[in-house]
């Protein structure tokens, strides 16, 4: 029995020695983890990834008897972001959902929303070379309910649910040189305008063709980039841009939009945030649209990494180098590292896995 042990014990020795050792000859349990860098230049790790923000910010005034006036009101906005990213070798499949919506209500106006916003993206993508992916990705969004223009009396409504609503299909190549920066370029695109609500399929709004039509279907070329900065310590900006330029029609008259969040951490609960939205889009107005937010709330996160980090730190990953020369009848001698074959097989030029993770880039 001890021989049979001893032969096994051999043949493992041999195998590990010359793929999973440390700088110091010790045996490492999961030589992936140094493996998995040449394969994905962001530093994610196999397997599936969560990334979850949840945000309520809520606003209330209350006046009696007081000479400097003012009417009692009350805000809310909400909002959830949430990330379902799997990684597998040369493949990643990238999910992100946003769902917002805030309202004021006052006694002189009543309810009027304040933010209204539906954006999913799924993107799939496999790396054909450092730091390049070819990638598809589908992007749907709208807004959750209708939106007027208070001006005219009686109100005007200028939108709904899927009214409009844009899916966005593109093909192309992303790259990405670090986890903090990505550009996306997409040469063949194609987005359908959806106009659900029969109000508002009217001649050349939201760029109809005719009375009566519910959809409007493009091609052309997105261009997108996102890129995440570290101003201070628990401040972040996150910028993302995304461009697009219709074949067919005034390939010179693009679509742009722009999203800017500022987001400065107070605690584990609490934060402010900063958000700034541009577009420009000639279908909907011959302006640029702006709209910016200010609010301090509470931020419940969720980060599957962390989870993991915390298990890989309890866990022994490095056990110490066995010497087998004293087990009979088998002579083991004692086995050194090869360095040369060591840089063989762990590439130098690697990633910092502990970097900050860049979201998946939605497509606008």
């Amino acid at each position: 029995m001890r021989l049979i042990f001893s032969v096994i014990f051999l043949v493992l020795s041999l195998f590990t020695s010359a793929q999973f050792l440390d700088t110091s000859g010790n045996l490492i349990i999961d030589g992936r983890k140094y493996l998995k860098s040449k394969v994905d230049t962001t530093g994610r790790s196999s397997g599936w990834e969560i990334y979850g923000s949840n945000t309520l910010t809520v606003n209330q005034n209350t006046f009696s008897n007081w000479m400097a006036g003012g009417e009692n009101s009350v805000s809310l906005n909400a909002k959830v972001d949430y990330e379902f990213n799997y990684r597998k070798k040369k493949h990643f499949w990238d999910n992100r959902f946003i769902l917002e919506y805030g309202f004021l209500d006052n006694k002189t106006n009543g309810t009027r929303k304040t933010t209204d916003n539906i954006n999913i993206t799924t993107s799939y993508g496999y790396l054909i070379r450092e730091k390049w992916y070819l990638t598809s990705s589908l992007n749907i969004r709208s807004q959750f309910s209708a939106g007027y223009d208070y001006a005219p009396n009686p109100k005007k409504k200028l939108s709904n649910l899927f009214a409009p609503g844009y899916v966005t299909i593109g093909v192309g190549a992303n790259y990405t040189p670090n986890s903090n920066f990505s550009i996306s370029f997409h040469p063949i695109t194609s987005r359908t305008t959806v106009v659900a609500d029969k109000d508002l399929q009217t001649k050349g709004n939201y760029g109809l063709k005719n009375d009566g039509d519910a959809l409007l279907f493009e091609i052309g070329a997105y261009l997108g980039g996102r890129y995440k900065l570290k101003l201070f310590d628990n401040v972040t900006y996150d910028n993302n841009i995304g461009i697009f330029s219709n074949y067919s029609h005034k390939f010179y008259n693009l679509d742009i939009v722009y999203a800017g969040l500022l987001d400065m951490k107070i605690n584990n609960f609490m934060s402010t945030q900063l958000t700034i939205n541009l577009i420009y889009d000639e279908d909907q107005v011959k302006q640029t649209q702006f709209k910016q937010a200010l609010g301090i709330g509470l931020t419940y996160k969720i980060d599957s990494t962390k989870k993991n980090e915390k298990k890989r730190k309890r866990k022994k990953e490095i056990l110490p180098y066995f010497d087998t020369s004293h087990v009979y009848p088998v002579i083991i001698p004692k086995i050194k590292l090869n360095k040369q074959n060591y840089d063989r097989v762990f590439d130098k030029n690697t990633v910092d896995e502990k970097s900050t993770y860049i979201k998946s880039e939605s497509i606008f």
